[in-house]
């Protein structure tokens, strides 16, 4: 009786997780480009203030920063909006593959909006600079994000097979 109920409860947690995800509002503080992470105007900002700019740089970047500041913030709000939207079928109507794959059609297109204007911003700034400048940019950029590692299994994951296992039987 208790593996069934620790199987369920990890179910309800993987279950409400996905969820999470799905319900996810969007930049947050994490770094620029990757999940969570700040985005258009404040994320590129971070990055050219380590610079030396010079005044003439600054004014020039803040005009760049300043042109897409609203279609940026218009982009998060679709983003939300789209990302809203799978929430609500996801917890409506999961099984109406058209729906679902309609909204995710929808948070994908607006992904894809807000990754051209980030783009488009980038290119901007980075013709002001420097080459010195780039070169600076481009040694303190973030690194790409890790491989995952193979042959490991997230904890959730194995309390979710033995729960399947327990009730389906393995290799069933």
């Amino acid at each position: 009786m208790r593996n069934v109920l620790n199987g369920l409860l990890a179910l309800v947690i993987l279950v409400g997780s996905s969820q999470a995800v799905l319900a996810w509002p969007g930049p947050g503080p994490g770094g620029p480009g990757g999940p969570g992470g700040p985005g258009g105007p404040e994320g590129i900002l971070s990055m050219v203030l380590s610079l030396d700019l010079t005044e003439a740089q600054k004014h020039d970047v803040a005009v760049i920063l300043k042109k897409y500041q609203a279609k940026f913030d218009s982009g998060a709000q679709a983003a939300h909006e789209a990302m809203r939207g799978v929430g609500d079928v996801m917890r409506k109507d999961p099984g109406n593959e058209a729906q679902v794959r309609e909204a995710c059609r929808k948070a994908a297109a607006s992904f894809e909006e807000m990754a051209v204007l980030g783009g488009k911003l980038v290119t901007e700034v980075k013709a002001v600079l420097t080459p010195a400048q780039l070169k600076q940019l481009d040694d303190n950029a973030p690194p790409p994000p890790p491989e995952p590692r193979k042959h490991r299994v997230p904890p959730f994951r194995i309390l979710v097979d033995e729960w399947i296992n327990a009730h389906a039987g393995a290799g069933k």
